[in-house]
């Protein structure tokens, strides 16, 4: 009885461990392509505010 209660311990433990360990690790992969996805996206922002920039220049407004 008592191998089987540390064996069950022992084995919540390791799986609780695991869990942390993955949820990390899927933290990384979001920050990841947040960072790929801000990437992509950055140039045509900067073509818009250009592009607002000088329709202020042509307008006047």
């Amino acid at each position: 009885m008592k191998k089987s209660l540390a064996l069950m311990l022992l084995s919540v433990l390791a799986i609780s461990a695991s869990t942390g360990a993955a949820m990390a690790d899927d933290n990384k992969v979001v920050a990841g392509a947040k960072k790929i996805g801000s990437a992509i996206v950055w140039p045509f922002k900067k073509l818009g505010q250009g592009l607002k920039a000088a329709g202020k220049k042509v307008t006047g407004k």
